[in-house]
C-alpha cells in the first residue's frame, strides 16, 4: 500500500470521528445529553470502522488526486452514504440508540470534510497558478466539448505553463457564459479585443472541424495581436493530448496555412496494396521516396528494396529504418536507374512485386541548363525501370510525375511528360502501371520553404521570383499516401491526380514563413523579386484541357482520360530524342525535338 493511500486512511478515519461529534454536538445545540456522552466511543467506533472498508469498497483510495473529478466525488459520496447507511442499520435492529437525525448530520459533514481533503492539491494548483507569473495567460479559441476538455487538462497540468484565463466561442448561447469555469468573453473575430482585455499572452486553437480557411482568419487575429497560436495538427493529436502528450500542442506551422484541408486517405486501401508484397522504390533516399519507404514498411510489407545514386542518402535512410524495423525487412542498393544492367540484377535478385518509381531530376532551372542529362534520367532511366518491370513481371508500377508535366514550358516538365506516356504505352495486364501526378511538395529538398528559411535564418532578403507566381502545394505524407491509393486502385494506363485545392502565392508563402518566425515582413526580413527563371511558368496546371477527369471511390482523387497515343509513332520520336541526348549535341535541337515528341 501506497504512504498516500494509508495518509487518506488515516485521514478518513480522523475526519469521521470528527464528523459524528459534530453531529452530535449540532443535534443537540452543543449541550450533548448524558446517555449520548456515553455513546460516543462507540459512535467513534462505528465511524473509523465503516469509512474505511467503504472506501476500499468504492475505489477512493485509488484516485490521483491531481486529476480528481465527478467521478471521483460520486465514488466519495458512495463511501460516506455506506458509513451512514451503518448508523440508520443499527437505528433500526436496535442495536444502539442512535437518532436519525444525527446520522443525516453525520453523512453530510463527512462528505463535505472527506472530499474538501481530496481537493486540497488541486486547489492548491489553482492558487498557485492564479498567482504565478511564470504561467502564461492562454485564450481558448473554441468553447464547445474540446475546450472544456482544453481547459482542465491545463489547469491540471502545471508543467505545461499556461493558464487558460477567457474563452470565445461563435455560438451566442455560450456568450458571457462559464465554460469549465472559464469566461466566455466574445466571438472569434473580437479576439484582439479580448487578448487586450485579459492580457492574454498565448493562444489554443480547440474546434476539432474547423476549416483551413477559418483557422488562418483566427491566426492573423492572434498574430496581429502578437499572440502565439498554438494548434492540433489532426484529431489524432488532440485526443493525444488530452491523454498527456504534451508534444501533440504545437506552434501552427506552414502546412495549416495551405488554405486547403488535408486530404484524409483510405488507410485500409494502402495496407491492402502493400501487406506481404516485396516492394521497390527507385530514389528511394529522396524526400518523395524515402516517406514512400518509411509508409511500406509501416504497412506490412514483407521487404523492401531501397534502389538510389545517392550514396550518403543511402546511408541516412539505412540508419533511420535501422531504429524502428528488423534489418531483414529491407534492403538497401547504391546504382542508378540509368545502368540498366544493375537494375536487372537487382530486379532478378529480389523480385519485386510493387515498383515505385520516384528517381528523377526535378529542378526546372537547374535541367534549363543541363538537357542532355534531364532526358538520360527522366525519359532514359525511366524507360530502363519499367522494361525491367516487365521483363520480371511485376504486378504493378507507379510512377511519380508532377503538375509540370502538363503544357510543359521547361525540359524538366516535358521529359515527365514523356515519362507519362512510356507508362501509358508500356502498360500491360500482366504488369500495370499508372502515373500519379501532383504539384510541388511542401518541404522536400530544393523546395522553396527550405530555401526560404534559410534566408530568414540569414537574415534576409527572401528572393521570389515573381509576386503573381503561384504554385500548388501538398505534404510529403499526404503525396505519398496519395501515391499508395492510387497504386492500389491501378488498373493499368492510369494519371491519377489529386485535387489540390487552391493554389498558393509564393509571396505570400515566403511572407507566412516570416510571421512563423516571429518576425514581421518587408521590416525584419526583405523580400525581393528577382524575375521568373528559364522554363518556368506563373502558374502550373493539374490537367490537360482534353483529359477528361473521373471520380474514383477515393475522395479527392481523379483519373485523367485522354485519347490513346500511337504508342509506335512515339517510341520512334522519343528515339531521336535520345540519341541526341546520348550525343550530347545541340540543345536546341534537342528540346524542339522532344517537344514534338510529346506533342507539344
Amino acid at each position: 500500500m501506497k504512504s498516500k493511500q494509508i495518509g487518506f486512511i488515516i485521514g478518513d478515519i480522523v475526519l469521521s470521528i470528527a464528523s459524528i461529534y459534530f453531529a452530535v454536538w449540532l443535534r443537540f445545540d452543543g449541550r450533548i445529553r448524558v446517555e449520548y456522552q456515553d455513546l460516543l466511543n462507540l459512535y467513534y467506533l462505528i465511524a473509523a470502522c465503516s469509512i474505511v472498508p467503504a472506501g476500499f469498497l468504492f475505489g477512493t483510495y485509488q484516485s490521483v488526486l491531481k486529476y480528481i473529478g465527478f467521478v471521483d466525488a460520486f465514488r466519495q459520496i458512495g463511501a460516506v452514504s455506506a458509513s451512514a447507511a451503518v448508523f440508520f442499520v443499527i437505528k433500526y435492529t436496535g442495536l444502539l440508540q442512535v437518532s436519525g437525525s444525527i446520522t443525516v448530520i453525520y453523512f453530510g459533514i463527512a462528505l463535505m470534510l472527506t472530499t474538501g481533503i481530496r481537493l486540497i492539491p488541486r486547489f492548491r494548483y489553482f492558487l498557485f497558478m492564479r498567482n504565478n507569473d511564470g504561467a502564461k495567460r492562454t485564450l481558448i479559441v473554441g468553447a464547445g466539448t474540446t475546450g472544456a476538455m482544453v481547459i482542465k487538462r491545463l489547469e491540471e497540468n502545471g508543467e505545461e505553463g499556461l493558464y487558460p484565463v477567457v474563452a470565445v466561442d461563435d455560438d451566442p448561447a455560450k456568450l458571457k457564459m462559464r465554460v469549465a469555469g472559464v469566461y466566455v468573453a466574445g466571438s472569434l473575430k473580437d479576439i484582439p479585443k479580448v487578448a487586450q482585455q485579459y492580457k492574454v499572452e498565448e493562444a489554443i486553437l480547440a474546434i476539432p472541424s474547423i476549416d483551413t480557411e477559418a483557422i488562418i482568419e483566427i491566426y492573423h487575429s492572434c498574430t496581429d495581436y502578437g499572440l502565439k497560436f498554438r494548434i492540433f495538427q489532426s484529431t489524432v493529436d488532440m485526443e493525444s493530448y488530452l491523454a498527456g502528450d504534451r508534444k501533440a500542442l504545437k506552434q501552427i506551422s506552414l502546412e495549416d496555412l495551405l488554405f486547403r484541408d488535408s486530404v484524409r486517405l483510405d488507410k485500409n486501401l494502402i495496407f491492402q496494396c502493400l501487406k506481404g508484397k516485396r516492394i521497390l522504390v527507385t530514389g528511394g533516399a529522396g524526400s518523395i521516396g524515402s516517406e514512400i519507404c518509411r509508409q511500406a514498411l509501416a504497412n506490412g510489407c514483407r521487404q523492401l528494396i531501397i534502389y538510389d545514386f545517392n550514396e550518403n542518402g543511402l546511408f541516412g535512410i539505412n540508419e533511420e529504418l535501422k531504429k524502428k524495423h528488423e534489418e531483414d525487412r529491407f534492403q538497401v542498393c547504391l546504382g542508378s536507374i540509368r545502368d540498366k544492367e544493375r537494375l536487372q540484377e537487382v530486379f532478378s535478385k529480389y523480385r519485386p512485386q510493387v515498383v515505385f518509381h520516384a528517381a528523377a531530376h526535378k529542378h526546372v532551372p537547374m535541367m534549363e541548363g543541363n538537357p542532355f542529362e534531364a532526358v538520360k534520367n527522366n525519359i532514359i532511366g525511366t524507360e530502363n525501370v519499367l522494361q525491367s518491370c516487365r521483363e520480371h513481371q511485376v504486378e504493378r508500377c507507379i510512377l511519380i510525375s508532377t503538375d509540370k508535366a502538363v503544357n510543359p514550358s521547361s525540359i524538366m516538365g516535358a521529359t515527365k511528360r514523356a515519362a507519362e506516356l512510356l507508362v501509358q504505352g508500356l502498360n500491360s495486364p500482366q504488369c500495370r502501371m499508372a502515373a500519379v501526378r501532383f504539384g510541388n511538395v511542401l518541404g522536400s529538398k530544393g523546395s522553396v520553404v527550405p530555401i526560404f528559411k534559410k534566408q530568414i535564418e540569414e537574415g534576409g532578403p527572401i528572393t521570389v521570383t515573381h509576386q503573381d507566381m503561384e504554385r500548388y502545394f501538398i505534404t510529403i505524407p499526404e503525396a505519398v499516401s496519395l501515391i499508395m491509393v492510387a497504386a492500389t486502385l491501378a488498373e493499368g494506363g492510369e494519371i491519377f491526380a489529386l485535387d489540390m485545392g487552391k493554389p498558393v502565392k509564393i509571396d505570400m508563402l515566403a511572407r507566412e514563413l516570416i510571421r512563423l518566425s516571429g518576425l514581421e515582413p518587408d521590416k525584419d526580413i526583405k523580400i525581393e523579386y528577382v524575375g521568373i527563371r528559364p522554363g518556368e511558368k506563373m502558374a502550373e496546371e493539374i490537367y490537360w484541357d482534353e483529359e477528361k477527369v473521373i471520380k474514383t471511390v477515393q475522395e479527392k482523387l481523379f483519373v485523367m482520360r485522354s485519347q490513346a497515343i500511337d504508342y509506335e509513332a512515339f517510341a520512334v520520336s522519343l528515339d531521336n530524342v535520345k540519341e541526341l541526348a546520348l550525343r550530347g549535341q545541340g540543345e536546341e535541337h534537342l528540346k524542339e525535338a522532344l517537344m514534338a515528341a510529346i506533342g507539344c
